[in-house]
């Protein structure tokens, strides 16, 4: 009888730099883009309407609420154009940041 064994070895023993794991992420959301669209405009409107609210309650600046709903907007006519992966992706993740600083400076 013949035992049958299989040898582990670590493939990913190199560490990937910070460039290739973006490339590898965006060649993964390639797959599910149209989840990817629906996603970003649901979650960056939210976020977004979030932000708003608390500018209006603190009478903040209206740069603020032009910041806010600009980057949000922007977000959506990249996705709802269906833009390419990346600037897609780029522009949901530069919504993120920006509103999550308004609302913690608007927080404070």
């Amino acid at each position: 009888m013949s035992i049958l064994t299989k040898s582990y070895t670590n493939q990913h023993a190199r560490s990937l730099s910070l460039g290739e794991r973006y490339n590898k992420l965006i060649e993964k959301l390639q797959f599910s883009y149209f989840g990817l669209i629906s996603m970003t405009i649901l979650a960056g409107s939210i976020l977004g309407g979030i932000a708003a609210m608390y500018i209006f309650e603190n009478n903040a600046p209206m740069w603020q609420f032009i910041l806010c709903i600009g980057f949000s907007t922007m977000n959506n006519v990249f996705a709802i154009s269906q833009a390419p992966v990346k600037w897609v992706f780029n522009t949901f993740v530069l919504t993120v940041l920006v509103n999550i600083f308004l609302i913690i400076v608007n927080n404070i």
